[in-house]
């Protein structure tokens, strides 16, 4: 007799895993080996914290992202959380003063290795850590909430490789080594100031962004793997919840600044998409006809304005009413978005040629 198809997909495997929750006791056991800052915890941490700096300086994305899957900081996290889910005081100590540790530890192995190598620039690598927004917080809520339940579920452990990846720890706090290092001496490789990417202070504001956004990642993962360990029935409910609410509390002062950030990154888009909308009907820096290359775009606040800086480049023959097509353009930007907008603009003027050759084949 045939079997349906449903069926043989919802049959039991012979070598299959259980999908059964971890034992409480054996979780228990393995958070406090996780909460233990051990010399193989230092060992990997450094080897991680060294090529997340060499990948940083380099802009090596494949480096940086082996960083991110050797870093053990992960493990006293969640000993962390799981002290909170279970009201655990001596596991709490022991995992914050293990995450404290390595957290000094790769800040430093960034501020030497920048020193040792010499380097003063800041690249996108660098620079895409130092703007943390909700989008990062939702990201590291997202991990926590994966790696308690990776915990829970033997079946599915292998994947705490792929949660390191996504929320990465380690990376950022090299930037903040890296930006401690640098100070006033940082530059972009791209030829622009870092003022004009919203770092008024050089390699303090690199530094400060770095550190905000693994704060992020700590405060999301560390309250969601407490709520995924309390709802499974790992810890004690009113006593667990109510520090899971105090964690919380001290984790909303992050708010403000991820709401800024998310802000200018839709600001961002936003202006993009005017562009595009306008360029062919009514270029923004030109009359019809004008060819513009947008190079970059940079969004931020200044004495509480909003600040917006494009550098662009446009043919030069078509610019006599730049200015004119400029302030238009502010004007409908800010009508959009809701509020006052200083456009600076930096243009490069060039001289466009437009070749066409026809090559027949008979």
């Amino acid at each position: 007799m045939r079997r349906p198809i449903y069926a043989l997909w919802f049959r039991p495997r012979p070598n299959a895993e259980p999908s059964e929750k971890t034992d409480g006791k054996e979780l228990a056991k393995r958070m406090e080996r996780f909460s233990v800052a051990s010399f193989p915890f230092f060992l990997m941490l450094s080897l991680s914290a060294v090529l997340a700096t060499l990948g940083l300086v380099a802009n090596s994305t494949a480096t940086v992202i082996g960083a991110m899957i050797i870093a053990p900081l992960m493990a006293p996290i969640l000993s962390l959380a799981f002290g909170i889910a279970t009201y655990d005081w001596p596991l709490i100590a022991r995992s914050f003063v293990t995450v404290l540790a390595g957290t000094v530890c790769v800040v430093a192995i960034g501020y030497l290795g920048v020193m040792a190598i010499g380097a003063r620039i800041v690249g996108p690598e660098i620079l895409a850590r130092t703007s943390p927004s909700m989008i990062d917080l939702a990201v590291a809520l997202a991990a926590g909430c994966a790696g308690a339940y990776a915990q829970t579920r033997p079946s599915i452990a292998d994947s705490i490789a792929g949660v390191a990846i996504a929320v990465a720890l380690v990376p950022p706090l090299a930037v903040a080594g890296i930006g401690l290092a640098l100070g006033s001496k940082a530059s972009s490789e791209v030829g622009l100031r870092l003022d004009e990417f919203g770092l008024q202070d050089a390699g303090i504001d690199v530094a400060a962004g770095g550190a905000l956004l693994f704060l992020t990642n700590l405060a999301g993962i560390i309250i969601v793997a407490a709520l995924v360990f309390l709802l499974q029935n790992y810890g004690q409910w009113k006593k667990g919840l109510a520090l899971l609410i105090v964690a919380s509390l001290g984790g909303y002062v992050l708010v403000p600044p991820l709401n800024t950030a998310l802000h200018e990154i839709y600001v961002k888009n936003r202006l993009l998409r005017l562009v595009n909308k306008n360029l062919e009907r009514e270029p923004a820096l030109g009359s019809n006809g004008t060819e513009v290359r947008i190079q970059t775009v940079n969004v931020g606040y200044r004495n509480d304005h909003l600040f917006i800086r494009v550098d662009l480049l446009a043919d030069r023959k078509k610019l006599a009413q730049a200015q004119e097509n400029l302030e238009r353009f502010s004007a409908q930007l800010a009508k959009d978005i809701g509020e006052d907008v200083l456009i600076e603009v930096d243009i490069g003027a060039i001289d466009v040629m437009r070749l066409r050759a026809l090559g027949r084949g008979s």
